[in-house]
């Protein structure tokens, strides 16, 4: 369908051309703006998918849920009805856009083993494992964390809001789920609603209920997480996380070894231009992104140099800021396929090391099925006994061998 371009340089209802000065967190409702300059600047013959123009408008909204409003006739350019995502908008054209009110998510109970580090009546720490999701999304709607912790706490089925809006821009969001989104999602209200409420209702309507998820970690990540129990300590935690007074170190396995074998890597992360399921890393103080820091140490070298134990602490936490990070230095994480970890990349790393182990690497990276991170040390202050907690978590098995194996290289 061919877009027909109006005459007229004014709109009826015009968002600023800046698509940072769009209302953020819009999930539903209608959305009309006009395309300026600034959304076209750079690219050829002045064109820009419009799926891609509705995501910097809608950063909230996934693009896949953009592309089914684009194919179900709720996306207007230029008042028609336009069915393809891939169409090109030009600076001026007006674009409506309609998306239907979230699907309320129900997550139910599931008995699913907790390693439980610490659990009083308003906090629990828990050992994640590897290939746990954190938080019910349309995508994972069992076998997560917030499933296991309804049935360890004898609660019953509660609605659940969806993943990507159940933090503040403050609080960590390290997590990777079908539907990826980047996490300069805020809540929309800032308020910590309780984990432990039922679903209840008086009008027929099921209420959203979001859990105390304070901070997450990626599916792959194993370790240490919190989760709030009530709202009141829901508000406590993350008000930590934003003053940046939670204590937390990961290590990690990478590629190769850093030199020099400490320092501190600062940008902004955002998402990434060219493939939207992941994260990249910006120039500082660009406006791609949010700022993100890191601090890492070399604990240990491996393998002749073809890899290194790594500490990071974070100063603030981003999807995949780690991952991401380790990837800027030249040094991704061991298995990251999504990073570098994995495939070619990962084999042209591996050959900057000193010895001759760089076969039996391969071997190892090729049986390692995710990125080797683990959220090894947390710390923060619980509130009502008004006291510092601090917890550590050992290595799981997978990585307790791959750093054997990568040891008996040297």
């Amino acid at each position: 369908m061919g877009v027909q371009r109006p005459g007229s340089t004014q709109s009826c209802f015009s968002i600023a051309a800046d698509p940072r000065q769009t209302a953020q967190g819009q999930e539903s409702g209608t959305l009309t703006c006009r395309v300026g300059l600034v959304d076209t600047q750079g690219l050829g013959k002045g064109k820009l998918r419009l799926d891609a123009f509705l995501s910097r408008r809608l950063p909230t909204a996934s693009r896949a849920k953009l592309q089914a409003a684009i194919k179900e006739g709720h996306v207007t350019v230029n008042g028609k009805p336009q069915s393809k995502a891939s169409c090109a908008v030009r600076a001026g054209d007006v674009v409506t856009c309609t998306l239907p009110d979230p699907v309320p998510l129900e997550a139910a109970p599931e008995d699913i083993p907790l390693d439980v580090v610490f659990e009083n009546t308003h906090v629990i720490v828990v050992n994640k494992p590897a290939g746990m999701v954190v938080h019910p999304s349309a995508g994972h709607m069992s076998g997560t964390l917030v499933n296991a912790l309804l049935h360890h706490c004898h609660l019953p089925a509660m609605g659940v809001a969806d993943v990507r809006t159940s933090l503040t821009p403050s609080e960590d969001d390290e997590e990777e789920q079908e539907g990826f989104e980047d996490d300069s999602n805020g809540d929309k209200d800032g308020d910590g609603a309780p984990l432990l409420t039922p679903l209840s209702s008086s009008n027929g309507q099921v209420p959203i209920i979001r859990p105390g998820i304070v901070h997450r970690l990626d599916k792959g990540t194993t370790g240490l997480l919190m989760v709030a129990k009530d709202d009141q300590t829901h508000r406590h935690l993350s008000d930590q996380f934003k003053a940046r007074t939670v204590q937390r170190t990961y290590w990690s396995i990478v590629l190769g070894r850093p030199k020099p074998g400490q320092g501190r890597v600062e940008t902004n992360v955002g998402r990434d231009l060219k493939d939207r399921k992941r994260m990249a890393a910006f120039a500082y103080h660009c406006n791609q992104g949010r700022h993100a820091a890191s601090n890492f140490r070399v604990l240990e070298e491996l393998a002749g140099g073809a890899a290194a134990l790594v500490e990071w602490r974070l100063d603030t936490g981003r999807t995949h800021q780690i991952r991401v990070h380790a990837k800027h230095i030249g040094h991704p994480l061991f298995g990251d396929e999504t990073y570098g970890g994995a495939g070619g990349t990962a084999v042209s790393v591996i050959g900057r090391g000193k010895g001759s182990w760089q076969a039996a690497v391969k071997k190892l990276l090729k049986d390692f099925a995710r990125p080797a991170l683990h959220a090894k040390t947390l710390g923060f202050h619980d509130p009502l006994p008004n006291k510092d907690l601090e917890f550590t978590s050992e290595l799981p098995p997978d990585l307790q061998h791959l750093l054997a194996e990568l040891r008996s290289l040297e």
